[in-house]
C-alpha cells in the first residue's frame, strides 16, 4: 500500500512538473555575460511539422535600462550527441523566422531596450535536428548557454 501512494505521490509530482512548464512555466533561466541585471528565461519548446519553435522572456532585474541586440544570424542550437550545429530557419526572402525584429539588417536582428524591472518576449524557429537527438544546446548572444534542453 506504501509503495502504492510512493508511486502515485511521484507521478502527480512529475505531471505537476509538466503542467507548470506548458502552463507558461520557466525550462531554463540563464544569466546575460552582456547586459548586467538581464536574464534570459526559456519559456516554451513547441515541435510541430519538422520546426523546432523556441520562446524566451528576456527580463532585467538591474537598475539600469539596457538595450539588447541580437542578430538572429547569430543565434543556433548544437546537437551535442550527433556533433551538428544548427541556425534559424530563413524565409523565401531570405530572412529569419524570429521575431520581434526591429529591422531585416543581415537577415532580422532583436533590437530593444528593456526597462528596469521590465520584459521583453522572444521567439525564433529552428529545423528540427536530423539525428533526434533527446538534448540540445540552445546558444542565444549575450547569455551563458541553455544546456541539456529536453525535445522529448
Amino acid at each position: 500500500m506504501i509503495r502504492k501512494l510512493i508511486l502515485i505521490f511521484f507521478a502527480m509530482l512529475a505531471a505537476t512538473a509538466v503542467l507548470s512548464i506548458a502552463a507558461g512555466g520557466v525550462v531554463q533561466t540563464q544569466g546575460s555575460d552582456t547586459w548586467e541585471g538581464v536574464a534570459a528565461d526559456l519559456t516554451n519548446i513547441n515541435i510541430k511539422n519538422d520546426v523546432l519553435t523556441l520562446r524566451f522572456k528576456f527580463r532585467n532585474e538591474g537598475e539600469n535600462s539596457p538595450k539588447l541586440q541580437i542578430y538572429f544570424k547569430d543565434c543556433y542550437i548544437v546537437d551535442e550527441s550527433n556533433q551538428k550545429k544548427y541556425f534559424p530557419l530563413k524565409d523565401s526572402e531570405g530572412l529569419f523566422v524570429a521575431g520581434p525584429k526591429d529591422r531585416d539588417l543581415e537577415g532580422g536582428r532583436f533590437r530593444f531596450v528593456i526597462e528596469a524591472g521590465g520584459f521583453k518576449g522572444f521567439w525564433i524557429k529552428f529545423p528540427v535536428p536530423a539525428d533526434d537527438p533527446e538534448t540540445v544546446v540552445i546558444s542565444i548572444p549575450g547569455f551563458f548557454p541553455f544546456e541539456d534542453i529536453p525535445l522529448k
